[in-house]
């Protein structure tokens, strides 16, 4: 199998437009948590050279394994796996899998899929093998893969790095890169595209480089988000819905896209209910209910408060070749950007769900 080859983002008009603060030796804008953390780690530096040089001396890692690695051993069609619980509620790592290889049995990719929707978060290390085909026919076995941003309709066309790196032969696939000149991590709590009507299911996230240290992925599980609200707070927001709204790198000719979606969301397929707001797109609940102001600035400062909470959380340490599943519908992620000067390039495919009519969000109340 030949080695997959990420296209070189270096070589974009984008790309080498936002490098002029590196071409001018300025350190990253502190206005960024990767320029935060950086000065952070090197508050002395008064260049970007310097800084990216401080850093990268503090970070001159051995690699080494110590320490006990708990997991629970699973036999499916032949093949042995370990599960490695990440947090006791939300995320497994999978040991002992091949993609490319090893889902051709319809049981594996049943458990597979089970075990998704249970732990929400799921990640397969070791498989740098993978082609960009491999990927797209893994993603394929769960449902129908989307483009970049999910169903097609709201193509987002704004002179924006990542939107500017393409695979070529995979209109689907998005390229997420960062290195030095450019850095970039989406660090705020958000689920994929729910500025869309109907957002995706799910996605898949490889990476293909990663730091030596940071860069990792949390999961915020949404399930425990809405279990955590106070039982009024429940009460006032379960049959109101909130207004979602793309970001400037997700217009399409000019026009930035939103959506209304219901603030209490039902699982389609677990039936159990989630908090479908975060910081990313939830703007303000819809103009319908006519929610004061200032109670509607106290109830989504609630709602976004349950984001991020120690026990709900869980935390995906990459790889080159590590490979996450997440289910949209039930978890936030956001990027730790905390890696610069570090390089991080990861692939992403989204995943809709083949039976249309759970595509578009809903509340039912006991369902």
């Amino acid at each position: 199998m030949s080695e997959p080859r990420t296209p070189d983002f270096t070589q974009s008009d984008a790309y080498k437009a936002l490098s002029q603060r590196a071409l001018d030796n300025k350190r990253p804008s502190r206005a960024q948590p990767l320029g935060a953390i950086a000065a952070a780690r090197f508050p002395d530096a008064t260049n970007r050279q310097a800084m990216a040089e401080g850093i990268r001396a503090q970070d001159e890692l051995s690699m080494g394994q110590f320490g006990n690695v708990f997991f629970k051993p699973v036999s499916i069609a032949g093949i042995n796996l370990k599960l490695e619980p990440v947090q006791p509620s939300i995320g497994t790592v999978v040991h002992g899998i091949d993609l490319a290889r090893d889902l051709q049995d319809e049981a594996v990719v049943r458990f597979i899929r089970e075990l998704w929707l249970e732990r929400r978060v799921l990640m397969f290390r070791g498989q740098s093998h993978l082609s960009h085909q491999d990927m797209y026919d893994f993603a394929e076995k769960f449902g129908a893969v989307g483009l970049p941003y999910g169903e097609p309709g709201h193509e987002p066309n704004s002179p924006d790095l990542n939107n500017s790196t393409k695979v070529p032969g995979f209109p689907n696939m998005l390229v997420l890169p960062s290195d030095e000149k450019v850095p970039s991590a989406a660090s705020a709590w958000h689920a994929d595209a729910t500025w869309q009507k109907r957002p995706p299911m799910g996605s898949v996230l490889m990476c293909r480089e990663a730091p030596v240290i940071g860069g990792d992925t949390c999961f915020c599980d949404c399930y425990a988000m809405w279990e955590g609200l106070p039982l009024e707070v429940k009460k006032r927001v379960e049959h109101l819905t909130a207004i979602h709204e793309g970001a400037f790198g997700h217009q399409m000719d000019g026009v930035v896209p939103s959506a209304e979606h219901p603030v209490a969301r039902t699982h389609p397929e677990t039936g159990r209910t989630t908090l479908y707001v975060q910081q990313g797109f939830v703007r303000r609940f819809a103009e319908v209910h006519s929610v004061p102001p200032d109670e509607e600035a106290r109830l989504l400062l609630t709602l976004k408060a349950q984001e991020g909470r120690p026990e709900y959380t869980c935390r995906m340490k990459w790889e080159s070749g590590s490979v996450a599943m997440w289910d949209n519908r039930a978890v936030l992620h956001a990027a730790s950007a905390d890696f610069w000067p570090h390089r991080r390039v990861m692939e992403r495919l989204t995943i809709l769900d083949r039976d249309e009519s759970r595509r578009t969000p809903y509340y039912r109340p006991n369902a």
